[in-house]
Parts: C-alpha cells; sequence; structure tokens
C-alpha cells in the first residue's frame, strides 16, 4: 500500500484528542514499558508513530483489532506496539505490571525508533544530532570513495564543508585533545547540507563498496523519500 494512503487509513483510527495506553508485544505476551511516563501517550504522539512507521523502509503496518484498540508493526519485524484508548476501553490489552528490563527494545522512545532498525525520522526537521552526524559521516565516506567518479551536481558550499569535515572527522579520530565533536563544529544548516550532498552522491553512483552501514542507507532512503514526497 502507498505509504500515504496507509497513512490516511490510519488517520481516521487514532483519536488525536484521546490518551493510549501502551503495551508492547514480547515472548511472554503484552507487557508495558519500564519507565512508567512511557505507558501512556497522547493521540498525537500515536499518531506520529503511525506515521513514521509508515513512511519507514519498510514501511511498517497499522490495523485495528477493536474500535478502541490500534496495533503498530515496525516493516523489519522488530516491534510490535499496542495503543488502547483509556476513554473508551475498559480493560487493558495486557498485564499492569512493567516489563522487564530485557523485554524493553533499546532506544525505545527515540521517538519509537530503534538503532538500526528501519525506522527512520519523517522530515528533515526531524532528524536528530546523531543522525545529522551519521549523514556527515557518510558525505564524506562517499565523497572519498567517488573521486575517481564524475562529480554530480551537489550544492553550493559542499566542497568547503566536505574540507572542513574532513579535518575534523580526522582529529576526532585521532583523538587530538579539545577536538570538537561535529555537530559542535557545524551548524545545522551546514549538516543538512552535507545530508543533502551525500544523498546525491548515493544517487550517483550508490555505494559499490559496501562501506555504508544499514543505518545510514535507511537514512538516505528517508531524504530520498522525504525530496521525492515535496
Amino acid at each position: 500500500m502507498i505509504p500515504d494512503h496507509a497513512y490516511a487509513a490510519a488517520r481516521h483510527l487514532i483519536d488525536p484528542d484521546a490518551d493510549y495506553t501502551v503495551h508492547i508485544r514480547t515472548d511472554n505476551g503484552w507487557t508495558q514499558p519500564t519507565d512508567p511516563d512511557h505507558r501512556e501517550l497522547p493521540g498525537l504522539d500515536v499518531l506520529l508513530v503511525a506515521r513514521r512507521v509508515l513512511r519507514a523502509r519498510p514501511a511498517g503496518h497499522v490495523e485495528s483489532t477493536s474500535p478502541d484498540t490500534l496495533d503498530i508493526r515496525t516493516g523489519d519485524g522488530r516491534l510490535w506496539l499496542r495503543f488502547t484508548d483509556i476513554t473508551l476501553s475498559e480493560n487493558d490489552p495486557g498485564p499492569d505490571e512493567p516489563a522487564l528490563d530485557g523485554h524493553t527494545p533499546a532506544e525505545l522512545w527515540r521517538v519509537l525508533g530503534l538503532s538500526g532498525s528501519a525506522l527512520a525520522p519523517l522530515a528533515r526537521c526531524d532528524l536528530t544530532t546523531s543522525d545529522l552526524e551519521a549523514l556527515a559521516r557518510t558525505c564524506l565516506t562517499l565523497s572519498q570513495a567517488h573521486s575517481l567518479l564524475p562529480r554530480p551536481t551537489l550544492p553550493s558550499n559542499a566542497d568547503h564543508l566536505l574540507e572542513r569535515l574532513a579535518t575534523t572527522a580526522e582529529a576526532l579520530d585521532s583523538g587530538l585533545p579539545d577536538t570538537p565533536d561535529i555537530d559542535e563544529a557545524f551548524s545545522r544548516a551546514e549538516l543538512l547540507l552535507l545530508a543533502d550532498t551525500a544523498l546525491g552522491l548515493h544517487q550517483a553512483h550508490g555505494d559499490p563498496d559496501g562501506l555504508l552501514s544499514r543505518t545510514e542507507v535507511l537514512l538516505l532512503a528517508h531524504l530520498a523519500y522525504g525530496a521525492a514526497s515535496t
């Protein structure tokens, strides 16, 4: 199903004014997150979860098993969440006790993303600092790997930013003292330009040597999808 159509259908299943209890599917059944602050979410946050999961690559799934219950599964199969409308439901879909630490996926609440999973931010404004740092590293990797290949048209000032990035990354990787982190050495606008440069390089020649991590490839796929949707 086309992600936008899937999202439109999910939108009708979610009451943005309601509050929802949150349960995670584990090997032992439904259980709630360990953190008490994460056991309920407002409807607008649930809607955001649905948008991100449906527009991820691979796309996730949203379905309603009853008028007050919504199931959201990531496309990579690593996360299955159930949201239950508190104002409509009489019973929670699972136990009241919190999950054991080992049952709660790592970094669950990074906008319900998992480190290295198929989930990616929905829009450029949602890109986190770690996302932008990863994309900057991706840009540097691709620019060096493509040095002997025909150069695509890149954003203005890209070459200057790449020179600065190479110097900063080399200092960081060498462990030189007092070296600023990438997010400190570059403004957000500059990091976004590097992200677009990475996308341009990847679209021109890909990653023939397999140098990029799965997370980096997924972030590039997100950028390409976002560019095609605007």
